[in-house]
């Protein structure tokens, strides 16, 4: 122990304070090695983790494995000497040790890194096009984009006065503190796409100029609590696909003026309540496709001018009331496939300028009548994958704005009479993919504007009489993988579809309307009713509900019937019989 510390050398800067040099320049690699197995045969475990330390602190970067290898020993040896500490504490603290030893590594690295050269003569812009990297006088900007580079090169001469500076693209996995020394008029930085695991705190410090930072695409594990301080231009910060857990409170309270914040695909846990404190002209904020299981009740308190927020593929299981109650001018709310349950009275009130809300893709079960209460500007509403069995009647009165609802992959069984009651002005509609074996009479009359009506892959028999006649405007309907009983109590359904198809393709005859069925194949030109096929009885099996007529689905039975009224007119229902059988086989009272 004594001997590695005495082994620890020093050197002086120019203005005489201490400096640590490169570790290659003053330790040899067979010393390393050696060192490394000294520390291995030592028993007394804390003076053992001291020493790999100083170890990793002193040697090249490349005996990281054998020092990793020594924390390894030293945890097993352990679990074996130490009788008074549990498996799973002497885990978490051999884990909390690499961690840090890892880190180090990261700072050691970005130290060593070769640092271009930065010239505050405007005149060097010349010199500046001779590097490896591109540049462009009248932009004042410079691209190393996809240049393949493992390190800043060191004969590219980069002008002080740059505007933009494009680094994407690489495979760069630190940066040295001066990097962008003296750059305050830069504006754009990118640095996306590169194996970047550390950031010196003081790395952007000069950029005080900077509106656009892409940090997108990379291996950071954590942020230094000032790493964005004095950037007080900062408009647009793009964090997504890296590997941060967590975020240091305060993170972003200089960047006043950030409008887009990115934290997606990251691996974030948790957040605490002062992590956007400050930033009251948030715009955007992503915070999707990360491992959160919930959220503070004041995280959003500052964010009033909020326009779009997105949680979606996250934990969360549920949100308290109250979290969204400052968020009055959002206008995108994204919450899918995460693991809520309800959707309670008070939790999206507030949000009267929301247009799109995304839920799809959780376990809600239950919607409160008055969910939807205040959300007056409504448009879109996606409510898709869940575990939905019971609309409340009520539950749109005011989504009079609502124009898309999105209710597929559910458990629905039954639409009663009224649960549309407040749609007027809803134009499509998709139920497809539930269970719903009756639709009421009716139910339709509250959604006048539909266009779009999706209810294929459910467990409908029949229509009842007239359920159709209330949607004049629709355009579209979709009623395959259906188990349609094809009787007379389909043959409503059938005349209705023959009408439809009648008014598409711009015919009045019946006998044309039965030829252009006929000769349309598998309807690929008519949306109305396509592969909708009958379940049975008998030899109607298989067959399409489309093509059949009032004749063929009754059997001609209610047309020979003396004093029996025909449910349909024969002329819209039989276009296949001739005005003479009509009056021949028809008995009017």
């Amino acid at each position: 122990m004594h001997t590695i510390m005495r082994m620890r050398p020093r050197a002086m800067k120019n203005d005489g304070r201490p400096r640590v040099l490169s570790p290659v320049h003053f330790v040899p690699p067979t010393m390393c090695h050696h060192l490394v197995r000294i520390t291995r045969d030592m028993t007394d475990l804390s003076s053992k983790l001291y020493c790999v330390i100083v170890l990793f602190s002193l040697c090249e970067t490349r005996t990281y494995p054998l020092v990793s290898y020594t924390c390894t020993t030293a945890s097993t040896r352990t679990l074996t000497d130490t009788e008074h500490s549990s498996t799973s504490e002497s885990v978490s603290f051999f884990e909390e040790m690499e961690n840090r030893l890892s880190s180090l590594e990261r700072r050691l690295r970005a130290v060593e890194q070769p640092v271009w050269q930065i010239s505050l003569r405007e005149e060097d812009w010349e010199i500046c096009a001779e590097g490896p990297c591109k540049c462009v006088p009248e932009m004042k900007s410079v691209s190393c984009w996809r240049y393949d580079l493992l390190d800043l090169p060191p004969m590219q001469l980069v002008p002080a006065d740059v505007l933009k500076l494009d680094l994407g693209n690489n495979r760069l996995n630190a940066l040295h503190r001066d990097t962008f020394r003296n750059m305050t008029r830069l504006h754009y930085l990118d640095l996306s796409s590169n194996l970047i695991e550390h950031l010196a705190s003081n790395l952007f410090l000069p950029l005080h100029g900077v509106a656009n930072v892409r940090l997108s695409n990379n291996l950071l594990k954590e942020m230094q609590r000032n790493q964005f301080f004095e950037l007080r231009n900062l408009r647009i910060l793009d964090l997504s696909s890296n590997k941060l857990r967590t975020l240091s409170e305060d993170l972003f309270l200089s960047n006043r003026l950030l409008t887009l914040l990115d934290l997606s695909s990251n691996r974030i846990s948790s957040l605490s309540p002062g992590t956007f404190r400050g930033l009251g002209n948030l715009e955007e904020l992503l915070l999707g496709k990360n491992r959160l299981t919930g959220l503070p009740v004041p995280i959003f308190r500052d964010t009033i001018n909020l326009r779009r927020l997105t949680l979606e593929e996250n934990r969360l299981k549920e949100l308290p009331n109250g979290i969204l109650k400052d968020l009055t001018s959002l206008k995108e709310l994204d919450m899918r496939d995460n693991r809520l349950t309800e959707i309670s009275k008070g939790l999206l009130s507030a949000l009267v300028q929301l247009e799109l809300l995304e839920i799809s893709s959780n376990r809600i079960s239950h919607i409160d009548t008055r969910a939807f209460l205040g959300m007056t500007a409504l448009r879109e509403l996606r409510l898709g994958h869940n575990h939905i069995k019971y609309l409340p009647p009520g539950l749109f009165n005011n989504s009079v704005s609502l124009e898309r609802l999105i209710l597929y992959g559910n458990r629905i069984e039954i639409l009663i009479r009224g649960v549309f009651r407040g749609l007027s002005n809803v134009t499509s509609l998709f139920l497809q993919s539930n269970r719903l074996k009756l639709v009421q009479s009716g139910i339709f009359e509250d959604t006048p504007r539909l266009q779009k009506l999706q209810l294929e892959s459910n467990d409908l028999s029949f229509l009842p009489a007239g359920s159709l006649d209330a949607i004049p405007m629709i355009q579209q309907i979709r009623l395959a993988r259906n188990p349609w009983h094809c009787d007379c109590h389909a043959s409503y359904i059938a005349s209705w579809l023959r009408r439809r198809f009648a008014s598409f393709a711009n015919l009045t005859n019946p006998l044309q309307i039965q030829q252009a069925l006929i000769l349309t194949g598998n309807w690929s030109i008519w949306e109305f009713g396509a592969g909708a096929t009958c379940r049975g009885p008998g030899i109607l099996g298989d067959q399409s509900l489309l093509r059949l007529t009032f004749h063929e689905l009754c059997e001609g039975q209610w047309a020979s019937m003396k004093g029996i009224v025909p449910r349909l007119p024969l002329d819209a229902i039989m276009p296949s019989i001739t005005s003479r059988e009509i009056r021949k086989d028809t008995i009017l009272t």
